[in-house]
């Protein structure tokens, strides 16, 4: 059997995901390749697949030489639901319309997957009822993310990590609403902020300017790399990975299995403290408590899943085709 996973290269988690699933279904004795879909010269190493994993999207005239098709649900519902409005509203459509697109493969794929429960819900209320939705673990390669020494302390007690895509699913807004208030309960408390895109700078630096909360803060635009990352974790007391409804990401995971402690929202089993979303005066109220150690670790927390964990639940859905 071969899978070909479909997939835009351009680093994203969705492209990694693809890349290291692929790694991982090869290690369980499948024949799997990953194929940029937006590079036509790349396309013949996927033509003949026995199963077409759509991670982005599968191109029409790859469809035509059959194969099964099997669609990961990658995106927030509610975020693609609001990205196909706000591109609809600005006259983009076609590949802008994400709830469209993702209508058209509940038609036409032979599976349907996602790594949320929650998201699974919503999927399952959207299809027939004879279609099923599996959900399937999440999984990250624990070989490389695992805890390493610091290579120097970043600075504050505690110090506070957020490297997360702006999408705004996802961005640190909230955080930045909240962290002067945070800070005069834990006057000592740093915010380290990765990835802070540069056409987004003339909304977010008025901002922290205005409300204090760059006096406290030390932030970059640039992302980084796995290693500069993994470094991170092991160099901060927390990370915060404040995305919306509770859903965890590759963020938790990461952080979690390099031994950094992790706060979200309520809902995201992976994470050590949960705060509540809504008032932001309360979500701060939350955050000191835990950076003060008042408030103690969730107790159960669950084990992150490894690739190996995602890679059997794959074969699972390709051997029920």
């Amino acid at each position: 059997m071969k899978i070909a996973h479909w997939t835009i290269k351009n680093g994203s988690g969705l492209n990694m995901v693809a890349e290291e699933l692929c790694e991982a279904e090869k290690a369980l004795g499948l024949e799997s390749v990953v194929v940029d879909s937006a590079t036509e010269a790349d396309w013949e190493g996927g033509m003949d697949a026995d199963v077409h994993v759509a991670h982005s999207h599968i191109p029409d005239p790859v469809r035509a030489k059959g194969g099964k098709v099997v669609w990961i649900g990658h995106g927030t519902p509610e975020h693609c639901f609001q990205t196909s409005v706000e591109a609809g509203l600005n006259g983009s459509h076609g590949f802008s319309d994400t709830l469209m697109l993702i209508q058209h493969w509940f038609k036409v794929s032979d599976a349907l997957v996602t790594f949320w429960p929650r998201h699974q819900a919503i999927w399952q209320s959207m299809v027939s009822k004879n279609t099923k939705v599996h959900c399937i673990p999440l999984g990250i390669n624990k070989e490389f993310w695992q805890p390493i020494p610091s290579a120097g302390k970043y600075a504050g007690e505690p110090s506070v990590l957020t490297a997360e895509n702006c999408h705004y699913i996802k961005w640190p807004l909230d955080l930045v609403i909240q962290w002067p208030w945070i800070c005069e309960n834990v006057p000592k408390a740093m915010l380290h902020m990765f990835y802070l895109p540069n056409d987004q700078h003339r909304w977010w630096f008025p901002l922290m300017n205005a409300n204090g909360s760059a006096y406290k803060s030390h932030i970059a635009t640039g992302s980084l790399d796995k290693h500069g990352l993994k470094n991170a974790y092991a160099s901060v007391d927390f990370y915060a990975n404040l995305v919306r409804y509770g859903d965890h990401n590759r963020m938790t995971m990461e952080a979690r299995a390099s031994g950094c402690k992790v706060i979200s929202f309520a809902g995201n089993e992976y994470a050590d403290y949960w705060i509540p979303e809504g008032d932001q005066r309360n979500q701060a109220l939350h955050m000191a408590d835990i950076l003060n150690g008042v408030k103690p670790p969730r107790e159960n927390v669950l084990p992150v899943p490894s690739v190996a964990d995602m890679a059997q639940g794959m074969k699972e859905v390709y051997e029920g085709l």
